[in-house]
C-alpha cells in the first residue's frame, strides 16, 4: 500500500509547489462538478470533476484521481491523476501518476510517467526555451525527442 501514499504524497507536494510558485489564485472543481466551456487562469486549477473545454494560460494544473477532461491544456506545469483526451503543452513540465491515462499528445519540457500511467499518443520533449547558446557559438535548431509508447493489447476501459 506504500505506493499510494507515495503517489498521494507527490500529489500534495505539487499542490504545495504550486501554491508557493504563484500568489495569483487557486481554482478548484470538485468532483460533483461538471463545467462545459474553456477554462482561462494565469493561476493554478485543480479539477476534481469533469470538464468538457480546455484549459488556456494556466500556471499549474492539478487534475486528481477520478477526473475528466476532453480538450486541450496548456500550462505551465500538469501533473494528471485523472483521464484527458486531447493534447498536453507544459512549458516546464508534466507528471502522471499511475491512474493517469492521456489520449492525445503530450509536448513538455520534461516528462515523467509513474508506473502505470498511459499514454495513448506521441511525446515530445523539448529543450527550455531559456537556455542560451554558448558565447561565440551559432544559435541552432532546438533538438527534439519524439516517442511513441505503444498502447497494451489488454487496457481497462474507463
Amino acid at each position: 500500500m506504500t505506493l499510494f501514499k507515495r503517489t498521494e504524497r507527490a500529489e500534495e507536494r505539487a499542490q504545495e509547489r504550486a501554491a508557493a510558485a504563484g500568489s495569483d489564485g487557486f481554482s478548484l472543481l470538485s468532483a460533483n462538478l461538471t463545467i462545459i466551456g474553456d477554462i482561462e487562469s494565469d493561476g493554478t486549477v485543480r479539477i476534481d470533476g469533469r470538464l468538457e473545454g480546455s484549459i488556456r494560460r494556466a500556471s499549474v494544473v492539478v487534475l486528481g484521481n477520478g477526473s475528466s477532461v476532453k480538450g486541450n491544456i496548456t500550462a505551465r506545469e500538469v501533473l494528471v491523476g485523472g483521464t484527458v483526451e486531447g493534447n498536453i503543452d507544459a512549458a516546464d513540465r508534466i507528471e502522471l501518476q499511475p491512474s493517469a491515462v492521456v489520449t492525445g499528445d503530450i509536448d513538455a519540457g520534461a516528462i515523467l510517467i509513474r508506473e502505470g500511467g498511459i499514454v495513448r499518443g506521441r511525446l515530445n520533449v523539448r529543450k527550455h526555451e531559456s537556455a542560451a547558446p554558448e558565447p561565440g557559438r551559432k544559435a541552432s535548431r532546438t533538438p527534439t525527442v519524439t516517442m511513441r509508447t505503444p498502447v497494451p493489447a489488454t487496457s481497462k476501459a474507463l
